[in-house]
């Protein structure tokens, strides 16, 4: 039997209704027994806390942004060592719709570690993480509803903008945001928040409206090991949380290569005319071979409090990461010649060269 996320009555009539995914004993207990015992849960929460909520403060937020499998992980938790942040935790986003009642319980005791589908790493309830999981469980449009049906990855991933939506799904995908968004502020205890999602590199534009002093931090990583590390990584998820068979290995290539292009066109849309001290860029590369030195002008750059107050935490957490080995693998030569093709413009725009192609 699959894994599911808690997903909310609402998100599930939503999954079914677009795509249809095939009818199972299990899919149905989650959307008629499941899906409404957690939409009560975020009735519950909402009629408590609603007050509290709207009024924490989300301003001073910072966005990681990055295609996926460029190193968006690391860097969050490596910023969010830093304890003058807040970010979502793996319970809220698991969890959003009672978090902001049972985390600080949840938490107090060590609890159970998850392992994680696409790379084997062991992540705590406490650890932080994507707030797009949190999204996707509440209902707001996302394309990671491609990983529960595998035969739609590639039309999900028109979901990830909310400018392209109709009026009622972004709104309710603004609502929501701001909603969880507030209720991680809330737990947080007002704290600027830092938060990662490589979807939120689509919909900057939406989130400079919503906040306009947020900050953004843009991680790039080798385009070669990035296509094979996402084949992997939508194997593992989708296998793991799937409705369905998952799509082969060279035609989620193929998607990729088209999908990337069109996420290098929103994201620089998005964060045109952004100020310096509003946007960096750092890539991979340089964060695993110097760690400390890469987040300190990331600091310096968005103009973020002291590096020292964090240096200490951060470089003990570097010395306990220094034996992990990042799986990276290489694609063959007719996927070589294509990424030299169609991905010529994302090389050269940072600062990568074209791989020769083994005969």
């Amino acid at each position: 039997m699959p894994s599911y996320f808690n997903l909310t009555a609402h998100a599930w009539r939503q999954l079914r209704r677009s795509w249809a995914p095939p009818r199972t004993a299990s899919l149905e207990i989650q959307t008629n027994l499941l899906g409404p015992f957690h939409s009560a849960l975020a009735a519950l929460q909402s009629f408590l806390v609603a007050e509290k909520r709207a009024a924490a403060p989300i301003e001073g937020s910072i966005f990681i942004l990055g295609f996926w499998r460029s190193g968006t992980t690391l860097l969050h938790e490596l910023l969010c060592k830093d304890d003058r942040f807040g970010f979502p935790t793996t319970y809220a986003c698991l969890n959003p719709h009672h978090f902001v009642l049972t985390q600080a319980r949840a938490l107090v005791r060590p609890g159970p570690q998850i392992r994680r589908p696409q790379d084997k790493m062991m992540i705590s309830l406490a650890a932080p993480q994507e707030d797009e999981f949190g999204l996707l469980c509440l209902g707001a449009r996302s394309p990671y509803e491609g990983l529960l049906v595998p035969r739609k990855f590639a039309q999900a991933f028109a979901l990830a903008d909310p400018r392209d939506l109709c009026s009622d799904e972004k709104r309710h995908w603004r609502k929501t945001f701001e909603a969880f968004l507030r209720g991680v502020s809330l737990v947080s205890g007002g704290k600027p928040l830092v938060l990662k999602s490589p979807a939120h590199s689509y919909r900057v534009a939406t989130l400079r409206e919503l906040l306009p002093d947020a900050r953004f931090v843009l991680i790039v990583r080798n385009p070669y090991e990035v296509l094979e590390s996402m084949v992997r990584t939508y194997r593992a998820l989708s296998s793991k949380y799937g409705l369905g068979p998952p799509l082969p290995d060279d035609e989620i290539r193929d998607i990729i290569l088209h999908e990337r292009l069109r996420f290098e066109a929103k994201l620089q849309s998005g964060v045109a005319g952004l100020p310096d001290r509003q946007f960096a860029t750092v890539t991979y590369e340089q964060l695993i071979a110097n760690p400390l030195g890469t987040i300190e002008s990331v600091y310096r750059r968005l103009e973020l409090p002291s590096f020292d107050g964090a240096r200490p935490t951060l470089a003990a957490e570097v010395g306990r990461r220094s034996n992990y080995v990042q799986e990276s693998g290489r694609p063959n030569a007719m996927w070589t010649g294509r990424i030299n093709r169609e991905w010529r413009d994302v090389l050269e725009r940072y600062g990568y060269n074209c791989e020769a192609i083994a005969q």
